[in-house]
């Protein structure tokens, strides 16, 4: 199984979407179409919302993605709850998290890809790196 480790802010919407007329997850289409033809792919949403929404909520949330919904990391700081989901789940082969926060994460053995916080995945190189991990970590 492949994991996809999901923030929301700064990555499925801007940080502050209403200020550039955007809407919220107005960015899943582009995260649905790059899993299309990767079914084996589960999201983990690691988003601050986890604190405020459960994760039926956040299954409805991610519309079209939450069929790729896998559970919410648990409560504590981002880099230490993905460790932890991928330390209780052996047969997650790889993984990649998505996130706006560099401040978030000290280094260590996450698989970062660090987005805009402005443009998140409505950026080519992010769209083209996930669509990179995709392809080389085919199961």
């Amino acid at each position: 199984m492949r994991i996809l480790f999901l923030d929301f802010d700064g990555v499925l919407h801007p940080v502050e979407p209403e200020l550039l007329g955007l809407e919220r997850f107005c960015w899943a289409p582009v995260l649905d179409e790059l899993l299309a033809a990767h079914t084996d792919v589960k999201i983990i949403v690691h988003s601050t919302w986890r604190y405020e929404y459960t994760d039926p909520e956040l299954r409805v949330l991610l519309g079209s993605l939450g069929k790729r919904f896998a559970g919410s990391a648990p409560r504590a700081p981002r880099e230490h709850a993905i460790e932890m989901v991928l330390q209780a789940n052996e047969q997650v082969l790889h993984h990649l998290v998505l996130d706006d926060a560099a401040r978030e994460f000290s280094g260590t053995a996450v698989n970062l890809l660090l987005l805009d916080s402005r443009r998140g995945l409505s950026e080519k190189r992010v769209q083209q790196a996930i669509a990179q991990w995709l392809s080389s970590t085919q199961l």
